[in-house]
């Protein structure tokens, strides 16, 4: 029995192996969908189909009256998978905060060796903010998101960054939960956020690593008590 290639996944394969062997790059113009029903030997609407479904999925966008694109690389497709999965069910957050605790274990050690006295001058202006707005819950996720990115820009990894985004688009979606933005020990992350710069300032790897891993295990006993109440209110 001959079995024939499905037509959308056909498409899409042809729209991918376009924009690499062109080389083409984010914004670059791509063929219409009359062209590529044309070349395949495809209908228009086959067509139009694979094209919603690589719009889904972040890797062509669709300019109204102007024609298809190539999208920028983006982890968008995957956000939406990691929020769906939290609805889905509730323990995602907590792998994905130990997802992000392997990542930052691994990437510390060169970061601290290569982080420079701009970064260094950042992170501390950081932390006199935070200082300053030490009652300001809200104020607290946007600086530790900021320290985090800052103390990994030196290694010029944008997918790592993107990684870490990720978490913190989750993070966010979680609202005003009250285990996890509600009050928590006095300056606890604060503190934490310190004893890991001073180790940074310092050069010790070792200690900086130890540090980050005590500051995701109070990130983790939040969550972890945000599933618990969560849990009990499903079985109430």
């Amino acid at each position: 029995m001959i079995v024939r290639p499905n037509v959308n996944e056909m498409v899409r394969e042809y729209v991918k192996t376009y924009i690499l062997t062109n080389g083409l790059a984010a914004g670059d113009p791509l063929p219409s969908e009359a062209q590529g029903a044309q070349e395949l030997g495809v209908a228009r609407g086959s067509v139009r189909k694979a094209v919603k479904s690589l719009q889904s999925l972040g890797v062509i966008e669709v300019r109204l009256g102007y024609g298809l694109f190539v999208s920028p690389y983006n982890f968008e497709p995957l956000v939406e998978t990691v929020r769906y999965g939290m609805r889905f069910d509730a323990t995602t957050l907590l792998e994905l905060a130990q997802v992000r605790s392997f990542l930052e274990y691994a990437a510390i050690e060169q970061a601290v060796g290569r982080i420079g006295p701009q970064d260094i001058e950042r992170l501390e202006e950081l932390m006199q903010t935070w200082q300053e707005k030490s009652t300001d819950h809200e104020a607290d996720a946007e600086i530790d998101e900021e320290f985090h990115r800052v103390l990994y820009g030196s290694l010029n990894n944008q997918t790592l960054l993107k990684f870490l985004e990720m978490f913190w688009i989750a993070f966010d979606s979680l609202g005003d939960d009250p285990y996890i933005h509600g009050p928590k020990p006095p300056g606890e992350d604060y503190l934490d956020h310190r004893a890991i710069l001073d180790a940074v300032k310092a050069g010790d790897h070792q200690m900086t690593q130890q540090l980050l891993m005590k500051h995701f295990v109070h990130l983790q006993e939040r969550i972890q008590r945000s599933l618990g109440t969560t849990a009990v209110q499903a079985g109430s």
